[in-house]
C-alpha cells in the first residue's frame, strides 16, 4: 500500500494503492510560447531587410531552416539562435552577399530572447491545475534547456503547482512518462497526459490517457498521428473543458472504483483500495 497517496489536504489515491497523476506539457499547453518565437522571427526579418534582403524571403528561409530540421536539430536553448544565424548565412550565399560577423552575432542574440520572456499562461490553466492538486500528483513534462524551463516555471507561478518536473532534450516524453509511471507506481487508467502536440506529447497515449489540447500547433506535421492504444484519447479546446470533461470524470471514476466505505471500517481510502478485486488494479 502506498501511504503517501493520501494526506489531510490531498487524496491522490487510485485503485490498488497506486497514485493518480496528471502529466502536463508546458510550452504551448500551459503557457504561451509561439508568440515569442514569432516576434523573434519578425525581428530577424526586419534585420535582414536592413541588410538588403526581402522580409518575406528572410522569414521563409528561417522557418525552413529551423522548423524543417525539427526535432532532429535538438531542443537546446541555443539552437534557435544558431538557426537564425544559419538562415542569415543561407541568404548571403543565395544572393551573393558577404556574411558579416557582427550581424551573425546579433542573429544569435535575437534567438535567445524567446526563452527568457515573462511567461504568460493560457486562460484558466493555473486555477484548473491548482484545483486538480487535491486529487492528482501534478508532473510537468517539457522539452528544452533545464535552466530555461525551470526559469519559466518559477516566473509563471507554477512552481507551487507541480510536484515534479520531467525535462528532456530529446523527443522521448512517452518513454520518460512510462518510466515515471513504473517507478512511482502511478495507475495509468486513472491518470492522463495533457499536451498540444500529436507527435511529441501524443506518443504518451501508449502509456496513459491523453488530452489533446491544441492551443498552439506550430510544430505540427501533416503525417502526425496518435498511436494505437488501450487508453482513452480526449480532445479539448480550453482548460475549463479539460477540467469539466476529463479531470472531473477521472475523479468520479477513481472514486467509484475505490468504493470507499468508512462506515464499514476502512480508516482511509488507501486501505479500501488495497482490498479491491485484482481486476480493478
Amino acid at each position: 500500500m502506498r501511504k503517501n497517496c493520501h494526506t489531510p489536504e490531498r487524496n491522490m489515491c487510485a485503485p490498488g494503492g497506486k497514485i493518480a497523476a496528471l502529466f502536463v506539457d508546458i510550452d504551448g499547453t500551459v503557457m504561451e510560447c509561439q508568440k515569442y518565437f514569432d516576434s523573434a522571427i519578425n525581428e530577424f526579418a526586419t534585420l535582414m531587410a536592413l541588410c538588403g534582403f526581402e522580409k518575406k524571403i528572410a522569414r521563409q528561409t528561417l522557418e525552413q531552416s529551423y522548423y524543417g530540421s525539427m526535432p532532429h536539430r535538438g531542443f537546446e536553448r541555443e539552437n534557435f539562435g544558431k538557426a537564425i544565424a544559419e538562415a542569415y548565412g543561407i541568404l548571403c550565399k543565395t544572393f551573393g552577399k558577404r556574411r558579416n560577423r557582427e550581424v551573425a552575432l546579433i542573429c544569435q542574440r535575437i534567438g535567445s530572447a524567446p526563452f527568457f520572456n515573462q511567461p504568460e499562461l493560457f486562460p484558466h490553466a493555473l486555477p484548473v491545475l491548482t484545483r486538480a492538486r487535491h486529487n492528482f500528483l501534478i508532473v510537468a513534462v517539457t522539452v528544452g534547456s533545464r535552466e530555461a524551463q525551470k526559469y519559466k516555471i518559477r516566473q509563471s507561478g507554477l512552481a507551487s503547482v507541480f510536484d515534479d518536473i520531467i525535462i528532456t532534450l530529446n523527443e522521448n516524453k512517452a518513454e520518460l512518462v512510462g518510466e515515471y509511471i513504473e517507478d512511482l507506481d502511478v495507475h495509468p487508467r486513472y491518470s492522463v497526459f495533457i499536451g498540444n502536440s500529436v507527435r511529441s506529447d501524443g506518443a504518451a497515449l501508449a502509456k496513459t490517457n491523453f488530452v489533446y489540447l491544441p492551443l498552439e500547433t506550430s510544430l505540427a506535421g501533416p503525417n502526425d498521428k496518435f498511436p494505437e492504444s488501450k487508453f482513452r484519447l480526449f480532445r479539448s479546446g480550453n482548460w475549463l473543458e479539460v477540467e469539466e470533461r476529463v479531470i472531473n470524470r477521472l475523479i468520479r471514476r477513481k472514486r467509484n472504483a475505490s468504493n470507499v466505505d468508512f462506515s464499514a471500517g476502512a480508516d482511509n481510502p488507501c486501505e479500501a483500495m488495497d482490498n479491491m478485486d485484482e481486476h480493478s488494479a
